[in-house]
């Protein structure tokens, strides 16, 4: 079943159903405040952190998504009444058209039914920390209507996303008042008058208000038929203590033809309701603060697009991949439909990998991100996982170490690693190549010897962090020089405790690529040597313990016992896909055993919807191997599809030379190809998913945990860096694409530095890899292209053969 479509020339989502087998979400906002919305306009809202500043409720694990942002619309003549949204009133399908419109960084609503058409538009102004309702009725009959708008949101009766489910006294220390056209909600014991106070404002001078959910909705009542909306006024309520919500009513009469146009203004800070009620009753101001937010993603979007014979790969590269990858390095893990801010901080090793991808479009994220990882690093090397949120606020970032807000774990000093529950042995590794990578694109080298403090007391360069990292990984090896598992490596489910991970071995390899590459160009001699022979002894360990000469494919690792996982002699988790994609990510495998164990991933774990993680899945409980053996067949880390290192297969195949394997891929994975297939995928099409479900379970297709996954801008990395090929460097920017065979070439626009680099690839032979020619404004050239003076435009022409 097909529920919409892409709208390529505005980069929209179009949804021309409303009934999708899920909700459909989208995020409002690019700075502080946030808003998730389905597109039925259920979601919620929050200020910096979903945790611990909640502005409107949202109840999770419902079968629909309520509560939500919502107007009601009621014809005052024959007291019929219906939602702009579909739900939660949600009108017959027969008698009601509806259609939303999801696009970067803003949602658009409308109905038609009964001659009237309505509209609304929600965003979130840059610079401010409220969300927009722009609302647009039109009378499509021949006579006057006289139609009621109503808003409905609920507040949030605590900032604390946990006291919404176990709320006790904070029930009682809220409240609502009402003055001039806004209601204001004031959490009471909250000292903080921003962000303890809520508001919903209006254009217009209400003709009634409601303050009171339960006024409002009415007894034995929901959102699908409040009594305020069914009596066709609110009344006038508001109080401290319970439920509180914001509905803001007005009436108009509206002529044949006459479309009439109100706005609604959801925010937070004392003051703030009026000031841009005032400010956005101007209707002009409105429309240059959504214009604002279409400029800020066409400036984004415009650092890389491209054009190729693959339109589902154009349609995901030049908006919804980096847009996706965008929204998880501001807003982490911890605010979605999946994950509804039970916890706030930033994961490790996500927010490592994601900001990898997105150096080119938010320079700014992507060094605070690197910031405060680094903050999260101990003395020994490695990271810790969560933090208290006051970590990242910027006012409080800058305090010494020995008071610096409470971090999550605290090991003491020598129980660091042995025993430590909750350390992973690849966390720190990843901040390597996202380092050199920010580096490369913004040409700031001084951050290398930026002095930032370790987490538990003391402070280096950025570049002894990175040495300290490589290190760890050297020194916490198991009997055979493969990495230690620890608690687990990228796999939270692979508890391997004593055992040793060759996935975190293959990763270190690549780390120390990188990092050597670094020593050489900064001429640090004595670290060069160092790091190389440590990734030799690397190379040397993986080649002679983690290769499996019977099956032809790497090994996943070995359990505290020596038994080893993943071997063609085992009839469960017999192959794994991590391990040999960062073989040959990494560039530790040879081009023969390379092509060996993709071809094993090729043979073994493919199927039309992706790569699956691992098979056969695991059906016997193993704790040496981990709660993965414990995880249901073809669900998760137990042979599902497991998005997110689905992209390293593709760099894999695209190192190797083999284009089309690459693009094939590429394409099981992408959610623009399952746009017709929605019944088995469920989930939106814009967005990858963290996984979908694998061959060995009934419901093989079905796509879980859509938008906060490391997906995306590993899918972004993927190719735009090693399909297309176009990779910054310390020596420059590298043209070395790795495509398909049947393409004739494709086109990139890339700004790097502040020039403008025209790219044109050529490919006559019908080859997948190798440079033949590179022209540079008209002149031969080899290797990199050197960095061009800001502001010019630069036409490069590339011939593969």
């Amino acid at each position: 079943m097909k529920y919409g479509y892409f709208d390529n020339e505005n980069r929209e989502y179009v949804i021309t159903r409303p009934d999708v087998p899920a909700p459909w979400t989208n995020y409002l906002g690019t700075e502080k405040f946030c808003t998730v919305i389905s597109h039925n306009a259920g979601g919620y809202s929050f200020y910096n952190s979903p945790e611990y500043n909640r502005v409107t409720k949202f109840r999770p694990n419902a079968t629909f998504d309520r509560p939500g942002h919502y107007v009601y619309l009621r014809d005052d003549e024959t007291g019929d009444y219906w939602s702009i949204s579909w739900q939660p009133v949600a009108k017959s399908l027969e008698e009601a058209s509806y259609e939303v419109r999801h696009g970067l960084s803003y949602s658009k609503f409308k109905c038609e039914y009964n001659g009237i058409t309505a509209s609304k538009t929600l965003f979130v102004p840059k610079g401010e920390d409220a969300q927009v309702w722009d609302v647009k009725i039109k009378n499509d009959g021949d006579k006057p209507r006289t139609i009621s708008a109503f808003s409905f949101v609920e507040f949030s009766f605590s900032h604390i996303q946990s006291d919404n489910q176990n709320h006790q006294m904070s029930l009682y220390s809220a409240g609502t008042s009402y003055k001039n056209g806004v209601i204001e909600y004031d959490l009471y014991y909250n000292t903080n008058d921003y962000e303890g106070f809520y508001y919903l404002a209006s254009s217009f001078d209400p003709d009634s208000y409601d303050g009171q959910r339960d006024s409002f909705l009415g007894l034995y009542r929901d959102e699908a038929n409040p009594i305020a909306v069914e009596k066709g006024r609110c009344s006038n309520h508001v109080q401290t203590c319970y439920n509180h919500c914001g509905s803001l009513h007005k009436q108009f009469v509206i002529q044949p033809g006459e479309e009439v146009r109100c706005v609604f203004v959801l925010g937070m800070g004392k003051g703030e309701g009026e000031r841009l009620r005032e400010k956005y009753q101007d209707f002009a101001n409105v429309d240059a603060a959504f214009a604002g937010i279409r400029e800020h993603w066409d400036s984004r979007c415009a650092k890389f697009s491209v054009k190729s014979p693959n339109e589902g790969l154009d349609t995901m590269i030049n908006a919804w991949t980096l847009y996706q990858a965008e929204t998880c390095v501001v807003w982490s893990r911890f605010a979605s439909f999946i994950e509804v801010g039970g916890r706030t901080g930033l994961g490790y090793r996500d927010t490592a990998q994601d900001a990898i991808s997105v150096p080119h479009s938010n320079p700014e994220m992507t060094r605070k991100r690197l910031v405060d990882l680094l903050r999260g690093q101990v003395k020994a090397g490695y990271g810790l996982h969560l933090f208290d949120p006051d970590w990242f606020d910027p006012e409080k970032a800058d305090v010494e170490p020995s008071k610096s807000p409470t971090v999550v774990p605290t090991p003491s000093d020598e129980d660091k690693i042995h025993g430590i529950e909750d350390t992973c042995s690849d966390d720190h590794l990843w901040l390597i190549p996202t380092i050199c990578k920010y580096v490369t694109e913004t040409g700031e080298e001084g951050f290398f010897d930026e002095v930032i403090p370790y987490a538990d007391g003391g402070d280096a360069t950025v570049y002894e962090h990175m040495k300290a990292a490589l290190d760890f990984s050297a020194e916490y090896v198991g009997q055979t020089g493969i990495c230690k598992g620890l608690r687990a490596d990228w796999n939270d489910c692979l508890n391997l405790g004593g055992g040793e991970s060759s996935m975190v071995s293959f990763l270190h390899f690549w780390a120390l690529q990188e990092f050597i590459s670094l020593a050489k160009h900064r001429g640090k001699t004595d670290d060069v040597e160092k790091y190389t022979i440590m990734a030799a002894n690397v190379r040397e360990a993986c080649e002679a313990h983690l290769w499996d000469g019977e099956g032809e494919w790497y090994i996943r690792g070995l359990t505290k016992n020596g038994d080893k996982i993943g071997t063609a002699q085992q009839t469960e988790g017999r192959i794994h896909l991590e391990s040999n994609t960062l073989a040959v990510l990494s560039g530790l495998a040879s081009q023969e055993r390379g092509e060996k164990a993709m071809d094993a991933v090729d043979e073994n774990l493919f199927s039309e919807f992706g790569l699956h993680l691992n098979a056969p899945s695991f059906a016997t409980p193993n704790d040496d191997i981990g709660f993965v053996t414990r995880v249901y067949q073809g669900v998760k880390e137990n042979g599902a599809i497991f998005s997110h290192p689905n992209p390293w297969a593709w760099v894999a195949e695209a190192k190797l030379g083999r284009g089309d394997r690459a693009m094939k891929f590429y394409d099981a994975l992408n959610p623009y190809n399952q746009n017709d297939m929605i019944d088995t995928r469920i989930a939106e099409p814009y967005s990858y998913v963290q996984f979908i479900m694998g061959r060995d379970h009934e419901n093989h297709g079905r796509a879980n945990h859509p938008w906060l996954t490391g997906t995306s801008g590993w899918a972004y990395f993927a190719v735009t860096n090693f399909i297309l090929g176009v990779q910054t460097g310390f020596d420059g920017l590298t043209v070395d694409p790795c495509i398909p065979t049947d393409w004739p070439g494709f086109e990139v626009n890339r700004e790097w530095r502040g020039a403008t680099y025209q790219i044109k690839v050529e490919n006559p032979d019908g080859v997948s890899k190798g440079v033949k020619s590179l022209l540079l404004n008209g002149e031969a050239i080899e290797g990199a292209i050197p960095a061009q003076a800001e502001g010019t435009v630069n036409q490069v022409t590339v011939v593969l053969g």
